[in-house]
């Protein structure tokens, strides 16, 4: 491991990366982390346990990964982005600035395993309810809050979530 990766960084055993990886300051990685070739980690961000992010991702500063999420290749989460346990992200996504999949419900039961599909664009501060699936090619305005899954690609807007076209 480089000395750049470790400069003020807490990372967990069995850390992997292929390489080409460049991290900022300031964060905190779990145990049995994997991240492939030419990633970028900011400041401040927080990758918990057993999640794989593929290659050529950037994840900006303060960026929150819970534990068993699996992202894809070419991936670019935003200042403030949050992935709830168990999240399964697509190649091509783009999440925009603090965007969260949300990880329980309105009873307060933790529900997990949002899936978001290829070539997502969610746009700033969007929500998506715990364990919603998104299909491929789908993009969500800005401040959208998905509660319902979206299985035909468009454009998505609101709250209530509406389908543009």
């Amino acid at each position: 491991m480089n000395d750049i990766i470790k400069t003020n960084n807490v990372i967990g055993d069995n850390f992997e990366y292929v390489g080409d990886l460049r991290m900022g300051h300031f964060n905190v990685i779990g145990r049995n982390v994997k991240i492939g070739f030419g990633v970028q980690i900011g400041h401040h961000c927080i990758i918990e346990d057993n999640v794989q992010i593929g290659n050529s991702c950037i994840l900006q500063a303060n960026i929150k990964v819970a534990s068993g999420t699996v992202i894809g290749n070419n991936c670019i989460f935003k200042h403030g982005t949050i992935l709830t346990n168990n999240a399964t992200i697509k190649d091509n996504v783009f999440m925009g600035p603090n965007s969260i999949t949300l990880g329980g419900n309105h009873e307060r039961k933790k529900i997990h395993g949002t899936t978001i599909g290829e070539n997502c664009y969610i746009g700033a501060g969007s929500q998506l309810a715990a364990n919603t699936q998104l299909c491929a090619d789908v993009t969500l305005g800005a401040i959208t809050f998905v509660n319902k899954d979206i299985d035909v690609p468009g454009i998505y807007v609101g709250i209530p979530i509406r389908k543009l076209r």
